[in-house]
């Protein structure tokens, strides 16, 4: 086989391997810091007699700091995440994106004011639920770091298998290299 037609399919294979993963992963979106008031949001525990709940911003700020950054319930970091509030809420921070709209309908079922106590509860009877993010639950894309509201969140902590197929890369790369070095340096 010729060496330039063997140079040139190492060099269409090294950029193939570096361009397909830059193809199949959404685009993020530019992600702005939440307002200094978060959108309140009214839930109903009674539906007929019309008992409702409104979640506040110091409510929210209470979820955060007491469910979200505990340890006990999610082993990411989320405290260091200015954009912590997209957990529930919409890119625009004024509705709730899918996982938001699960845990309120939780809360509705644990029913009663929201205190941490029943955010809690609520958060524990969503975490095993399918997130937005293919093959995580909700509870796996918060301690991967990733938004299990939104099918573009990419987990900040890669899986074994990612890893595996970086390293892979990687060394298809360094393999593509060895060619096409050995076909243009031979002695002729």
């Amino acid at each position: 086989m010729n060496h330039s037609v063997i140079a040139l399919m190492a060099l269409l294979s090294m950029v193939m391997l570096v361009a397909i993963p830059a193809v199949s992963t959404a685009a993020t979106p530019t992600l702005s810091p939440p307002p200094a008031t978060l959108p309140a949001v009214v839930y109903y525990t009674a539906p007929i007699s019309g008992v409702h709940y409104t979640i506040t911003t110091p409510e929210w700020n209470g979820f955060f700091s007491k469910v979200i950054d505990n340890q006990a319930f999610v082993s990411y970091n989320w405290s260091l995440n200015v954009t912590q509030p997209l957990i529930v809420f919409d890119l625009t921070y004024t509705g709730l994106n899918p996982y938001g709209m699960q845990f309120i309908l939780a809360l509705e079922k644990v029913g009663g004011f929201p205190s941490i106590q029943n955010m809690s509860a609520a958060f524990n009877m969503t975490k095993n639920m399918p997130s937005q993010i293919s093959g995580y639950s909700n509870i796996q894309a918060l301690n991967a770091g990733a938004y299990p509201g939104f099918t573009w969140s990419v987990p900040k902590i890669h899986s074994p298998v990612t890893e595996y197929e970086e390293i892979g890369a990687i060394g298809a790369i360094v393999v593509v290299m060895f060619v096409l070095y050995f076909t243009f340096n031979r002695k002729k």
